[in-house]
């Protein structure tokens, strides 16, 4: 796909999709609380589509024509997407479901991202998960078991999120409905701390369906409560906004009007916000949407004055969209905290520095800067929506570009071409 970006001096209203993370969360907790979603704003990206399609597949287990029906197919394929075969291994081990067995199982990316510390928690608590190839990864098999004790032997059950927060969250929404949850229960989080606003994403969106659930450092505590089947509004996806981010901070005169965000949201990449203050955009909360405008420096501050220096701990999905800022703007980003990101659809670290070189620049794994002028670069996407979104506003700067295999932006934000085309002509 080739992108020409010749409009630097937009002003576009950007309707962005539901948040992923809000969403897949909010069908979990319908599917554990055995009612049907009512969710406003549900995401239309391929990953919410495809844990929507296996659950209801799972809620009605006699339709033969869904190729997903684990009754009929025993396989259920979830791609690349770590946060369904995450979710769902905890819902297929010891959720509502446990008919029959049955094998789980991804893309050959997916087959190499870890989901060892999962298991060892979920086999704690009664499970039985066989690995079918090498140990700490998919494909599994889970059998079913007469019962799954959950916490009633322990008051603790622990997990290891060094890894990935996810392990947490998939079993945190699977709580309320376990059998022995109905004393005060602890998750403790072991190993390194690592996006801790994705598990406090997952606490607030329990609570708002009646779970009594708070978090204390290490500590999350659950007392006895059941899911109740209320209404959910999905807020925008704040990751994707980090795209629109980029866009302003690369124009000469940008402006973009961000639907249904909010400052103070609980997702935890509303970060960007903050963050791209270094980068000369200013946002403004204006009713229900978010305003961001390109503004200049103050007075005798220069890009050589600012420190750019970023954490992703917490903030992992960030990674790709402020290392390729840097680079649109050609200013040295310094970065931390990047250890999950080889766990992700892609190496991210290594994709990104694979192609910012491509812009005449330099790149490595903590720190990127690049030159502009560059003639046409050819990117890849390798096959990661993130890495392609973060590379496309380069255009602006570099005046034409291409990236292979663009199309793999659906699994986040479908739309995201379509609502681009102001910009990237």
């Amino acid at each position: 796909m080739r992108i020409i970006g010749g409009n630097k001096n937009f002003d576009v209203t950007a309707n962005l999709v539901g948040s992923k993370s809000e969403s897949n969360r909010a069908l979990m907790i319908a599917y554990y609380g055995g009612f049907t979603p009512r969710i406003k704003n549900l995401s239309t990206s391929d990953d919410t589509k495809l844990l929507k399609e296996i659950l209801d597949s799972l809620q009605s287990p006699t339709n033969p024509t869904n190729p997903t029906n684990p009754i009929t197919s025993r396989i259920i394929n979830c791609y690349n997407s770590g946060t369904v075969l995450r979710f769902l291994l905890t819902a297929l081990s010891v959720g509502p479901w446990r008919a029959a067995s049955c094998i789980l199982t991804g893309s050959e990316r997916m087959q190499q991202r870890p989901i060892g510390d999962l298991v060892d928690a979920l086999r704690e608590i009664g499970a039985d998960i066989r690995y079918m190839g090498e140990d700490g990864f998919p494909p599994v098999e889970i059998h079913p078991v007469e019962t799954c004790h959950g916490a009633s032997m322990h008051n603790t059950i622990s997990v290891d999120i060094t890894k990935s927060s996810q392990f947490a969250s998939s079993l945190l929404l699977a709580m309320p409905s376990l059998i022995g949850m109905r004393r005060a229960t602890t998750l403790h989080l072991d190993g390194d701390l690592s996006s801790l606003p994705y598990i406090d994403m997952t606490i607030a969106v329990m609570q708002k369906f009646g779970a009594k659930i708070h978090r204390d450092d290490r500590d999350i505590v659950l007392q006895p409560s059941d899911y109740q089947d209320v209404e959910y509004c999905v807020e925008s996806d704040w990751t994707c906004a980090s795209y629109w981010y980029e866009a302003v901070a690369l124009s000469e005169n940008g402006h973009a009007r961000l639907k249904n965000l909010h400052l103070d949201s609980k997702q935890g990449d509303a970060v960007v916000a903050k963050w791209f203050e270094k980068f000369g955009v200013k946002s403004v909360q204006d009713g229900v949407d978010v305003v961001i405008t390109r503004v200049k420096p103050l007075s005798g501050v220069s890009h050589d004055d600012m420190d750019y220096s970023f954490d992703f701990i917490n903030n992992p999905d960030l990674y790709p969209t402020i290392a390729a800022t840097c680079a649109g703007l050609g200013v040295e980003g310094h970065f931390k905290g990047l250890r999950n990101l080889k766990h992700k659809e892609s190496d991210r670290v290594a994709a990104m520095t694979t192609e910012l070189v491509k812009t005449h620049g330099r790149a490595s794994q903590s720190s990127v800067q690049t030159c502009h002028g560059a003639s046409l670069p050819i990117f890849d996407s390798h096959d990661d929506h993130r890495i392609a979104m973060a590379l496309a506003p380069l255009a602006m700067k570099i005046g034409a570009i291409e990236i292979n295999d663009a199309d793999v932006v659906s699994k986040s934000y479908p739309n995201f071409w379509e609502e681009f085309t102001p910009i990237l002509k």
